[in-house]
C-alpha cells in the first residue's frame, strides 16, 4: 500500500527471526552483560536513546524496577547534559540507536564509557555505537526506509530478553509468550487490510487524536504519537490516564471530531480508565479501546480485542495493530517526505 505498511507487515516474521537469534547464538551476548552486571556489583540500569529508541524503553522499565533492579530512562541528550550524575561505576547503561550514529547517543556513550558498564542496541552493522560499547546487541531488522516501526518493535523484544535475564526470569514461559506474540502478529499482518478496515472506517473525520495509556503501554502511545506527527502531520498528544484526568480530558468536548486511542490491557469497572472513557463518550467524543479484557462495544466506542500476554510484551501486539491503522490512514499514495 505504501512504504510504511510495507515495513510494518514484516514485523511478525522479524519477531520470530530475532527471537530465535537471541534464544540461540545471540543469547551469549545477553548473558555476558548479565555476568558483568553481577561481577561488577552494579545496582541500577539506565536506559537511554532518542525518539523511538527512547519510547521502546517504557516496555521494560517498570518490569525491572518491580523485580528488584532500579531502572531509569532518559533521553540521551538529557542524561548527558543535565542528569549525568545518575551514572556511576555501578550503572549498567543500555544505549539504543537504530542508526547507531545518533549524535546525542554517541556523546553520552563516550562520556559514560570510562565510568559505567555500557551495552548498545543498534541496527546498522559497523556503526559508531557498535564500535564504542563493550557489549553490542544488533537489532537485525535489515534496512529501514520509512518511519521507524520494525526497529522499534525489535528493540522492545531485545530489551525484554535482557531485562528478563537480568532478573532471572528468562525461562520457558517467557519464550512461549514471545513466540505466541510473534505468531499472533504474523496472523494479523497476513490479513492486515481485512482486519484493519473496521478501525479505519471508525477513525474517519478525526480532528484530534489523543493517545492514552499506563505503564508499559506508554511505549505504544509515545511511538504512535511520533508516527502520527511525522507521517500525518497530525497534532497528537500522549497522556498517562490519571494525568489526563487533570484537565486534558476537556479536549473531548470537540465531540465527534475527537478520537482517543486507549491502550489498557486490563480495563475494569470503577477505575480511572473507565471514568475517562465514559467522560469522553458522554461529551460526544470517540474511543478506540485496545484491550485484552472482555468489554462490549457501545456507541462511539470500538473495542480492539487483543490476546493477553505479560505487560512487557503487550506493546508488541498493540503496536502491530495500531500501526496497520496508521498505515491505512496514510493512504496508498503516501511517501515519506523527509
Amino acid at each position: 500500500m505504501n512504504g510504511f505498511i510495507d515495513e510494518v507487515v514484516t514485523q511478525g516474521t522479524l519477531m520470530q527471526e530475532v527471537g530465535r537469534y537471541y534464544r540461540g547464538a545471540g543469547l551469549q551476548s545477553i548473558q555476558a552483560i548479565v555476568a558483568a552486571y553481577q561481577e561488577r556489583g552494579c545496582n541500577q540500569v539506565i536506559l537511554s536513546g532518542m525518539g523511538s529508541s527512547l519510547y521502546a524503553m517504557d516496555s521494560v522499565r517498570s518490569f525491572l524496577t518491580s523485580n528488584g533492579i532500579p531502572a531509569l530512562a532518559f533521553s540521551s541528550f538529557e542524561l548527558s547534559r543535565f542528569q549525568f550524575g545518575h551514572v556511576t561505576d555501578k550503572t549498567l547503561l543500555v544505549a539504543v540507536s537504530q542508526s547507531g550514529k545518533s549524535m546525542e547517543v554517541i556523546e553520552l556513550v563516550e562520556k559514560a564509557k570510562p565510568i559505567a558498564t555500557v551495552a548498545g542496541i543498534y541496527n546498522t552493522e559497523g556503526c559508531p555505537l557498535s564500535q564504542l560499547v563493550e557489549f553490542p546487541l544488533p537489532i537485525r531488522a535489515g534496512k529501514e526506509c520509512s518511519i521507524t516501526s520494525k526497529t522499534y518493535q525489535l528493540t522492545m523484544l531485545i530489551l525484554n530478553v535482557l531485562a528478563h535475564e537480568l532478573v532471572g526470569k528468562l525461562d520457558d514461559a517467557f519464550w512461549k509468550e514471545l513466540d505466541f506474540a510473534a505468531d499472533w502478529s504474523c496472523k494479523w499482518l497476513d490479513n492486515w487490510e481485512q482486519n484493519t478496515r473496521p478501525l479505519y472506517d471508525f477513525a474517519q473525520d478525526v480532528e484530534l487524536f489523543d493517545l492514552l495509556a499506563n505503564n508499559t503501554s506508554l511505549a505504544t502511545a509515545r511511538q504512535l504519537s511520533l508516527a502520527y506527527r511525522e507521517g500525518l502531520h497530525n497534532c497528537t498528544a500522549v497522556w498517562e490516564c490519571a494525568d489526563y484526568a487533570h484537565g486534558q480530558y476537556h479536549s473531548s468536548k470537540l465531540g465527534a471530531g475527537y478520537l482517543a486511542q486507549m491502550f489498557f490491557p486490563v480495563f475494569e469497572d470503577d477505575t480511572k480508565e473507565m471514568k475517562m472513557c465514559n467522560y469522553i463518550l458522554d461529551h460526544g467524543g470517540r474511543v478506540m479501546l485496545y484491550t485484552a479484557s472482555q468489554i462490549p462495544e457501545r456507541e462511539r466506542r470500538m473495542v480492539v480485542k487483543l490476546p493477553r500476554v505479560r505487560d512487557s510484551l503487550m506493546p508488541l501486539l498493540e503496536s502491530v495493530v495500531a500501526e496497520t491503522l496508521l498505515g491505512m490512514l496514510f493512504g496508498p499514495t503516501w511517501v515519506k517526505d523527509h
